[in-house]
């Protein structure tokens, strides 16, 4: 097996499924600004058939469901893309399942939104994977798959080849076996269960075994051991414990790390009421969603040699953008494709980003207020106590940054932020030229050069042609 040309093939698929990822986060994003202005601006609360307000929570849902339920739309995509059609459904299939089941219940859809991205109520379910473990978890299946068809082709051959001589010795006896059959050929007829059955579903079989208890069990226990050790250190070393929660913040921003870093946090603001921990936290993650634009805006400006296509620049703006239309979920929801277009280079400068941030919080002592006094906005009028206790994540740390004492608040976390998001853009930069250098040197190296809004600007052209009988 050559290794090289794998590697490089899967680098391709990741840059295109990410691409695709893209469009699948916007249609959230755009489902968010319509509603966003609909009913905040214009006032209208009764659109698209929902004419009883029970129905507006099933409304934002369904167009909410594409950016913050994204990791099984990539899942299934990168399988296909790496593995082909056997692909589709084993990718679809196992992350609906961690998304919904791992908790080892199900989890309506509506429950499941409201505890932010693929994770159910209370800390459950998705959240023991994060974005990095659907990544791996479509790539081990992918990667079985397509291994296992190139496996039985060419198994296919060599006992076709013994059969053959099997043959030979039956048609002595057996004047009506035809001269024609060849062995490959009585082999062919059980391609339809292997290739349909019985390959795809032991690739999920075994992906599901490696994920559940490779992964997902030992964060399990990482997150049960790890969580009193740092409520202690964030009584004792509040600037050490900024620093490791935006460490545990970049390194997989929705995962079980960093939401272990959230449930002391969390802790710390129901028992002691101390709501300088949720400040920090908060900080950290909105930083991951800004490295992105400052490791491209460097690009940019330094115009060096790192594999950044259109695709990645949209990735890397849309973040941002967001944080100014009051939904800070959504500046860091570009971050996570994004990361996984170069995980080795990315992942740590959010982790830079995102300590620098939290570290410098901590020791400038800021601290929101309104998470003790103030109802979050959009919280349904729900005291921060309240969200935390019935498991939301959330409303309960990002939306109160935009509360609280401006001077000594608001505008210090802002520019904490963005000193945040440049420390972090500027590793990943440093890091991606590394990166590329090791690539090229190896023979791994894939120039990306992905634009799916051109693509989509074809297709258009292409189904004009068609509707024209062109």
């Amino acid at each position: 097996m050559q290794l090289k040309p794998l590697i490089r093939d899967t680098r391709a698929k990741i840059y295109r499924a990410t691409g695709i990822v893209f469009l699948v986060q916007l249609f959230g994003a755009l489902g968010a600004g319509f509603f966003f202005v609909v009913q905040n601006i214009l006032g209208v609360h009764h659109m698209l058939g929902a004419l009883e307000p029970v129905n507006e929570k099933i409304l934002w849902f369904i167009l909410f469901w594409g950016t913050d339920f994204y990791v099984i739309a990539m899942s299934a995509v990168l399988c296909y893309l790496i593995a082909g059609l056997p692909g589709l459904a084993p990718g679809l299939a196992l992350s609906v399942y961690f998304a919904h089941f791992s908790a080892g219940t199900s989890v309506i859809g509506e429950e499941g939104y409201f505890a932010f991205f693929a994770t159910p109520i209370a800390n459950g379910g998705g959240v023991n994977l994060g974005y990095l473990g659907y990544f791996l978890m479509a790539l081990i299946c992918a990667l079985l798959i397509k291994l296992l068809y190139a496996g039985w082709d060419a198994a296919k051959l060599a006992l076709g080849k013994k059969l053959d001589k099997t043959l030979d010795k039956l048609r002595k006896k057996v004047k009506l076996l035809p001269a024609e059959l060849t062995g490959l050929q009585v082999i062919e007829n059980v391609d339809l269960i292997v290739l349909v059955l019985i390959i795809p579903v032991a690739s999920a079989a075994a992906t599901f075994v490696l994920i559940r208890y490779g992964l997902q069990k030992p964060f399990d226990a990482f997150v049960g051991a790890a969580e009193e050790p740092l409520q202690r250190l964030l009584s004792s070393h509040i600037v050490l414990a900024g620093l490791l929660f935006g460490l545990m913040v970049g390194f997989d921003i929705t995962g079980p790390v960093s939401m272990t870093a959230f449930s002391a946090a969390s802790a710390a603001f129901l028992l002691n009421h101390d709501a300088q921990p949720l400040t920090i936290y908060g900080v950290c993650f909105i930083a991951v969603g800004w490295a992105p634009l400052f490791a491209a805006l460097l690009g940019k400006v330094l115009k060096k040699k790192v594999p950044a296509d259109q695709d990645e620049f949209n990735l890397a703006v849309s973040g941002p953008i967001n944080a100014f239309f009051e939904n800070i979920k959504l500046t860091v929801a570009f971050s996570m494709p994004y990361a996984l277009r170069a995980p080795f280079a990315v992942i740590p400068g959010l982790m830079a980003g995102a300590a620098c941030a939290g570290g410098v919080t901590a020791l400038a002592g800021i601290v929101n207020d309104s998470y003790l006094t103030t109802p979050p906005k959009y919280g349904l009028g729900k005291s921060m106590a309240e969200l935390l206790e019935r498991g939301e994540i959330y409303l309960s740390f990002t939306l109160p940054l935009r509360s609280g004492d401006w001077l000594r608040c608001r505008i210090p976390l802002f520019f904490i932020i963005l000193l945040g998001g440049a420390v972090g853009g500027a590793v990943i930069y440093a890091l991606r030229l590394i990166q590329v250098k090791g690539q090229k040197r190896r023979g791994t190296y894939v120039e990306s050069a992905g634009d799916i809004v051109l693509d989509m600007r074809k297709l258009g052209q292409k189904r004009r042609g068609e509707m024209a009988g062109k």
